[in-house]
């Protein structure tokens, strides 16, 4: 676009400092000025910003859209709620290999060289994930590691983050991290502190073991001295809500002992997730085609109703906690059941709910997922209201699903317009620290979160007292409100709810400490 001026727009600058009226002057990729209102300079052309707010570009600390890029179709559920820098690798899970369907075979730096010749939609941060170091070293065993694994492990580590990878996420809810001990984490980060990395982690357990859960995670940073990012904290099961008045009591203590800890939320009281998780963990071990033999077998299907039904076993059982009453179908491979919650299939076809759950995934190859209705608003708030708290959606790419989670689509202007205008519980400007200049600097991504001379300008124009939400749980699909445009690099890429079709995203890499 060249060199234009943003003129009279009002400035949430990713600071959290207050808002002023300005005008912001472009120049190619870069924010040339951010100066007081005035003429614009001769030849230049202007942008009436009235009545509009400009923010740096959303920042996204918790995406699963690692494969987006490469997809036939341009995902731009992210764009066009204004983010444009992604944090992927999450949970443990990211892709390894150039062909970026050959998990669990090639190299993490494989997937950062075929990222550097992709054209994405947003720019992305990747962190590397514990789940598929582990895949690849170790497969689906469920042991503990030895020196070699360990070895292996850290090599694959250590060359992914000297070719810009932006630190190690851990899904030890999911297999199989959830093989692994916290000694394993410990030892694999181990020296790595004076990096500019994150340790991200979906931690064991988000429910009926939630605070030791979050104690395991804390120790990792203790040991190690890096940098944490308790994902998408939440206390998930009825009986279990009211719990993050702990786990928040103790990573408040933990920071004042000196350990940098931020965490990440999504504005909903429902989780999404594979149907697969509702299983205990041995029922995964050694991959797919073996736990859908385990799930057909009639003594090992009873087996497995029992665990996951009496809440006895000590590992989280969603189902004990939530119900199947609860979980909604959100997508499954043979494209059928989306909508309906797993006691509803159940009654369908006459058969008891464990029964439609795994006959389900024995159909779909376990490739279904589900939304879970799982958690109280307290709750929500409470984790929101942590002052290191940033926005993540924790969204897949959207391609194939037809009832995803809402927070695909709609996170970020959400809370615009739950939390700042309805409920009060940031500012205008608080939240927009919160998704731009705190997660810029927790994470050292480079010259974005902020409005100033300098910056990349990737910027989002929107109405403050219009931008909202337009996904439901029922139509997830309905794009937001308010935004205005949204701009990568100088150039225009939204316009209202319009993708231009420019692609300027480009794979990060992070600032040194």
């Amino acid at each position: 676009m060249g060199r234009f001026l943003l003129a009279g727009v009002l400035v949430l600058d990713g600071t959290g400092n207050e808002s002023r009226v300005a005008d912001v002057l472009v120049d190619g990729p870069y924010i040339e000025q951010v100066r007081a209102p005035g003429a614009a300079p001769k030849g230049v052309p202007v942008i009436l910003g009235e009545g509009l707010a400009l923010s740096p570009g959303f920042i996204d600390v918790h995406s699963h859209a690692d494969r987006s890029p490469f997809a036939a179709r341009s995902d731009t559920t992210k764009l066009l709620q204004g983010i444009t820098t992604e944090v992927v690798g999450n949970c443990g899970s990211s892709p390894l290999g150039g062909a970026v369907e050959d998990r669990g075979r090639g190299r993490p730096s494989d997937y950062l060289a075929a990222l550097d010749t992709a054209r994405p939609v947003t720019n992305f941060a990747p962190l590397v994930g514990h789940g598929a170091l582990r895949e690849r070293v170790m497969g689906f065993a469920n042991r503990v590691c030895g020196a070699d694994d360990i070895r292996s492990m850290r090599e694959l580590l250590i060359e992914a983050l000297d070719r810009g990878a932006f630190g190690l996420s851990s899904g030890l809810f999911y297999t199989p991290g959830s093989y692994a001990d916290t000694d394993e984490l410990a030892r694999l980060l181990e020296g790595l502190s004076a990096r500019p990395l994150v340790y991200a982690s979906h931690i064991r357990n988000e429910g009926n073991a939630l605070v030791p859960a979050v104690d395991e995670f804390l120790a990792v940073g203790q040991a190690t001295g890096v940098r944490l990012q308790l994902s998408h904290h939440k206390a998930a099961g009825i009986p279990n809500w009211g719990k993050t008045r702990e786990s928040l009591d103790h990573v408040r203590t933990m920071r004042e002992s000196g350990v940098t800890v931020a965490l990440d939320a999504y504005p909903y009281i429902a989780s999404s997730t594979s149907i697969s998780a509702n299983l205990p963990g041995w029922v995964l071990e050694g991959g797919r085609e073996r736990a859908m033999a385990r799930l057909a077998d009639p003594g090992t299907r009873r087996r497995i109703a029992a665990e996951c039904e009496s809440g006895e076993s000590g590992w989280e059982s969603m189902i004990f906690a939530t119900g199947y009453d609860r979980m909604v179908i959100a997508f499954t491979k043979t494209g059928r059941h989306h909508g309906q919650t797993l006691a509803a299939l159940a009654g369908e076809r006459a058969v008891t709910p464990f029964d439609a759950m795994a006959d389900l995934l024995i159909e779909n190859e376990m490739s279904a997922g589900m939304v879970v209705h799982s958690m109280h608003a307290d709750d929500l708030m409470r984790v929101l209201s942590d002052p290191q708290c940033w926005i993540g959606t924790d969204g897949v790419a959207g391609e194939g699903q037809s009832r995803p989670h809402p927070r695909l689509t709609g996170t970020f202007p959400r809370v615009f317009r739950e939390f700042v205008r309805e409920r009060g519980v940031y500012s205008r400007e608080e939240a927009v620290r919160r998704m731009t200049g705190g997660p810029a600097e927790h994470f050292h991504i480079p010259e974005r979160g902020y409005i100033r001379e300098g910056q990349i300008a990737d910027l989002v124009l929107f109405d403050p007292e219009r931008i909202a939400d337009g996904s439901t749980f029922e139509d997830p699909w309905t794009p937001p409100h308010g935004i205005e445009a949204v701009y990568m690099g100088g150039v225009k890429v939204v316009e209202g709810t319009e993708f231009l079709g420019s692609l300027q995203g480009r794979r990060l890499t992070p600032e040194p400490l």
